[in-house]
């Protein structure tokens, strides 16, 4: 088939292009390289910088560019809001893709206006996420009085809305995206498939020293945007405590708004890799750490393990942002007891491999499409 995966998060499109074209597809990414990720793909959506770079992108995405969108059997589309302009010109940009294609689904990677309203609501459906913990706002909720009013904006609600009454189905990235998105996608056009780890560029690779006179050393990872979103602000400091506490024994390694290779390539010189706290499931960052045999402490709850099927392996150190001196402890553990880390690190290549293998969640999205 001719597949076009249209923007991107995390390298989540730039990986499965490269699954899907293990099986035989013909695909395209398009997309803006995520700021400072500067990820691959084969058609550029960046939006030029000022005052008039929506109108130009805009005006490129009708124009230029409209003829290489077209003529795909698949278009995958990586949130309602795939392309950086206003919400109306997204809803216009959609439209033509229906129009200049075969089927066109969405893959569920990130925030829209249904996610916020039913995670900062009365009843949600997830016992925390990044907006609360039970019914309390996080500190992410309470950074910006105006957020959550600006995602329930009616131009937002409006092309959300657009979008999922007319994509031709959903994949899910996360089980947290599963289980919320299922309220408004039915079952027979909605399919989890999970994050794709490219592992053959992603391998194990050494492990630092972790000889009797060598640190531990633990990589906190979070791009500055999101650092309160992703809970690394907690997390950082939960750490240095760490790093306090066991002066000469931790070593915190913060890292931020590095591009992807640089950042995988740092991945490589640490133990232990910090990812993020409202999680459920384990995001990229831990799941290229588990696949270069690192230790990741992220979103690993029995929920996700079980809606995976998995029944043995348990390499995420699980972090409980209703509990941070649970999560603390957690962590403490494993720094110090060196067979622990050893014996987590061990587990992470072979739990990549059997959920999140580029291939494998490829042929997921292939067996949605042909049923």
């Amino acid at each position: 088939m001719k597949v076009l995966l249209i923007g991107d998060f995390s390298n989540y499109h730039r990986a499965l292009g490269d699954g899907l074209r293990q099986l035989g597809h013909d695909v395209t990414v398009a997309s803006s390289g995520t700021q400072w990720l500067n990820t691959e793909r084969d058609i550029d959506l960046r939006r030029s910088p000022g005052k008039f770079g929506g109108a130009l992108l805009y005006a490129r995405l009708r124009s230029t560019l409209l003829s290489r969108l077209s003529g795909y059997d698949v278009v995958q589309i990586c949130s309602p809001l795939f392309v950086e302009l206003r919400p109306k010109r997204v809803s216009r940009i959609f439209d033509l893709l229906k129009q200049r294609n075969g089927r066109v689904f969405l893959t569920a990677l990130s925030t829209d206006s249904h996610l916020v309203e039913r995670l900062s609501g009365n009843e949600p459906p997830l016992r925390y996420s990044e907006w609360q913990i039970g019914r309390e706002p996080t500190p992410f909720a309470l950074s910006d009085v105006n957020m959550r009013d600006e995602w329930l904006a009616p131009e937002m609600v409006a092309n959300d809305k657009h979008i999922y009454d007319n994509i031709d189905g959903a994949v899910t990235a996360l089980y947290e995206y599963h289980k919320i998105i299922e309220d408004v996608i039915p079952a027979d056009r909605l399919a989890y498939a999970g994050i794709p780890i490219d592992i053959q560029k992603i391998k194990p690779v050494p492990m630092p020293p972790l000889g009797p006179g060598d640190p531990v050393r633990i990589m906190v990872a979070y791009p500055r945007a999101r650092m309160i979103e992703k809970g690394a602000d907690r997390l950082l400091a939960l750490v240095r405590e760490l790093e306090r506490r066991h002066r000469g024994w931790i070593v915190v390694d913060e890292v931020t708004q590095l591009p992807y290779s640089e950042f995988v390539e740092r991945i490589g010189r640490n133990h232990i890799v910090v990812d993020q706290l409202y999680s459920y499931t384990p995001g990229t960052t831990a799941l290229l750490a588990m696949a270069m045999g690192r230790v990741a402490v992220s979103g690993g709850e029995e929920e996700y393990y079980g809606f995976i099927g998995e029944k043995e392996l348990r390499p995420v150190v699980n972090t409980d942002p209703s509990d941070m001196d649970i999560t603390m402890r957690r962590i403490e553990e494993v720094a110090l007891d060196r067979r622990l880390l050893r014996e987590l690190a061990s587990q992470g290549p072979e739990f990549v491999r059997r959920h999140n293998a580029s291939g494998k969640v490829a042929a997921r999205f292939e067996r949605f499409w042909l049923r």
